[in-house]
Formats: C-alpha cells, structure tokens, sequence
C-alpha cells in the first residue's frame, strides 16, 4: 500500500518539483562528502569555529536584506498588465536595495577590523562569504518566482559540486599552515558563491530582468515592498533562535571541541533534513490546491499526504541510526564520535520541526501569519533559555535536548493554534508513526 501511494504521488509530480527535489538531495550528498574533506583540513578546534561563523551568517542574510527578496517574490505575480517591464523593474529595483545592503555589510565588517573592534577572521568571513549568500539568496528567490528550475539546479549543485572541488584540493595538496587554514576555507566558499552569483546575474541581464534601463523604485515603492518585507526579519530571525542559537551558545559557553562535536552531527542530521526540505518546498502548493477544490476526499487526501511525509522522515531516521557510526568512520571523524550520542536528540527534532510546519498550513491558508511569529517566538525563548541555562552543565548533550525539547513545543503550539482554521483527520496514525519516530530515535546504540 505504501508503495502504491508512492508510484502514484510521483506520477503526479511536474518537472519542476523533480529538479528541485533532485538539486536539493544531490546538494546535500555533495555536502555529506565535502564534510570528509573539511574534517581533513581543519584542527577539532578550527571546525567548531567553523560552524559558529557558518550559524551567524545564516543570522545575517534576512537582516541584511531585509528581506525583500521574500517581498518581491509575492509582489512578482501581481503585474497583470505590461508585466515583462513592471516585473524588470520590481527585479531591479530590489536586486539594487540587495547591492546596497552587500555593499554596507562588506564596508562596515571592514571598517571595524581596521578599528580593531573585530578580527580579521570575521571581517573576512562577514565581507566576502555572508555578501555572497546574500547574493545568492536573492537569486534564489528569482528563480523560484520564475520557476527557473535548470537554474535552481545548476546553482544548488554547482556551489555544492564547486565548494567540495576547492576544499578537497585543499586537503589532499600539500598542508596549509594551521592558522591560514580558516581564511582558505572562506576564500574557497566565497569564490564558489560569487560564481553561482554572476551565473545568474547573466542569465538574468541577458532576459532583460536586471537591465540598467529598469525605473528604479521611488520611495512609496520601496516602503509598499518594506511593508510586506520588514515584518518578516524578526520570524526568520526568531526561526534562526529557534534553530541555530544553540551552536552560538555552545561557542559562547562551552569549549571548541565540544562545539565541533555537536557541529558535525548536525551536518549528519542534515541527510534527515532533506527530507524535510523537500516535503515543505511541495506541501504548500498540495494543502493549498486540495482546499481550493473542495473535492469530497480532501480531508483523507490532505492525511495521506501528511502520513506519507511523516513516514518517509522516520525511513530516514531508521536508515541514519543503521549507518551513523560507520558514517563516522567513512568520514575519518572518529575524534567527533562524542556527537554520536547528540544524534537521537537532533533527529527526533527535525520530525517535529516537519510536524509543526505541516500543522501550520492552516494559518498560512487563513492568512493568519500574525500567529505564525508566535508560533515561533516561544518555542524560540524556551531553547535559548534552556541551552543558557543548561550547556554550562552538560555541553553538547543539553544543546540537542533543548533543540528537541523546543522542536516538540513548536509542534504542539502549532496544532492548537490552527486547529481553528483547519482540523487534520488520521490524527491516530501521526500519533503512532510520532511514537516510531521517537523510538528508532532514542533507543540506546
């Protein structure tokens, strides 16, 4: 029956969702393989850094931006006249504000290592790797809008296949000295990225989106886009708590090396998280167009979707418990293997991440997104809290028990909160595969 159902949603599927489905697994495997060489390149110590500059650029982006590449990407069908030149100029006009924003980040990182208020590390870092994701975030959403999906998947595989080439040169060559090793690493990821970003400011010039004769937005423009945008800054921002703010506290509280334990069995997670990304890219369109058509089965066919969902990810669980110590070893990372007991925790997570975004279709169908930030904001304090509270004493481990913790409230306030505006049926069978998922999870290697 399983199989059935999966032969039949396939057959469903356009192209589109198969390449972004497909950029995002073959990204992610890139991304398995690059660890390897990263893990071969850097000290304990330097991989912990690492991943904390990683947690805080990710915070950066929809700061920096402000969003509006969210903004114009709503604001992209709402042309029905002329759009070739009303979205140009929409495209421009953000791609600029986005230039400004780059510029102003790169400036001031800059501008305070040379006030010696931050080290040179970091204003690299800040400089060229965040500007860099902020250019390539911007595109993204281009291309989403555009439902460019051979440019999604060039872009998503090429900055994984380009970054992995760079970094695996890098440790099979003859070694770097250690203290130069985290300035390659950042020089290799921005050059990969800045790639990625010309490819597509290209192709975008030449299919005249980004042109120099597009009217740039006057001030009302801007402030209808920043009305949409800013709102949206401190959710990501919350999200970003939510999900990252646990490395930031390790890093702040703990020591290195247990910070680059708990590091690595994130990226390990991130194969479960595929899961998870690519079932959120399709849910919208799916949950969105079965209460549109008001068909008889809508209720069962919205369940089956959601089961379905939910059973892959604890698939996904079951097979990462099999294979994660020897994992470890195919990756040369035995000195992380202290991870290994943060797994369970981290995985468990993830599902109710899942459960709680597909719970959360329903405020997003009722345009309820005030309630979304709630959703959000107290799942967010409670893991910031806890891990304050609790990383001074047990390390890694209270950092994947809070994310847990924080996780499974996220999924509960989720379901309460938009039950009113949509009631989900096969609750029975969430519950007993929810049950599964914490079993294979938690049970003791």
């Amino acid at each position: 029956m399983f199989l059935q159902r999966m032969r039949s949603w396939v057959r469903k599927k356009d192209a589109s969702f198969f390449f972004y489905f497909g950029a995002r697994l073959l990204s992610g495997v890139l991304g398995i393989v690059t660890i390897r060489y990263v893990v071969a390149f850097l000290s304990r110590a330097q991989y912990g850094e690492w991943g904390f500059l990683g947690v805080v650029g990710a915070a950066l982006v929809p700061i920096v931006s402000l969003s509006l590449p969210q903004a114009m990407m709503r604001m992209y069908f709402d042309h029905s006249e002329d759009a070739g030149v009303a979205q140009r100029d929409l495209v421009s006009s953000v791609g600029l504000a986005n230039a400004v924003g780059v510029l102003l980040l790169a400036g001031g990182a800059l501008l305070l290592w040379a006030l010696g208020l931050q080290p040179v590390l970091v204003a690299l870092y800040l400089s060229l790797v965040v500007t860099a994701r902020i250019a390539v975030a911007f595109f993204g959403y281009v291309t989403l809008a555009r439902n460019d999906y051979g440019l999604f998947f060039f872009s998503k595989t090429f900055e994984a296949a380009g970054y992995l080439g760079f970094v695996a040169w890098a440790a099979l060559s003859a070694p770097a000295p250690v203290e130069e090793r985290l300035f390659r690493l950042s020089l290799y990821l921005s050059a990969t990225l800045w790639i990625v970003a010309v490819v597509n400011a290209t192709y975008y010039a030449r299919r005249g989106l980004l042109s120099a004769r597009a009217r740039v937005y006057g001030w009302p423009e801007y402030k209808r886009l920043l009305d949409y945008s800013l709102p949206l800054v401190p959710t990501f921002f919350l999200g970003w708590v939510l999900s990252s703010s646990d490395v930031w506290v390790l890093r702040r509280l703990s020591t290195l090396v247990e910070t680059a334990d708990y590091v690595f069995a994130v990226g390990i997670v991130g194969v479960v998280a595929l899961v998870q990304q690519s079932a959120l890219v399709d849910w919208p369109r799916f949950y969105f167009a079965k209460l549109r058509d008001g068909a008889a089965d809508r209720d069962a066919a919205v369940a089956r979707r959601v089961q379905l969902f939910l059973l892959l990810h604890l698939a996904t669980i079951v097979v990462l418990r099999l294979i994660a110590r020897f994992a470890y070893e195919l990756l040369g990372a035995d000195e992380y293997k202290a991870g290994l007991d943060y797994l369970g925790y981290l995985m468990l997570g993830n599902y109710f991440f899942l459960l709680g975004n597909l719970f959360s279709a329903g405020l997003g169908y009722a345009k309820q997104t005030r309630l979304v930030m709630i959703t959000f904001l107290i799942p967010a304090l409670v893991n910031f809290s806890l891990n304050l509270w609790l990383v001074p004493i047990w390390g890694g481990r209270a950092a994947a028990a809070s994310t847990l913790t924080a996780y499974a409230l996220f999924a509960v306030i989720t379901f309460v909160t938009a039950r009113k505006y949509y009631r989900f049926t096969g609750l029975g069978a969430v519950a007993a595969i929810s049950a599964a998922a914490a079993l294979a999870s938690l049970v003791p290697y």
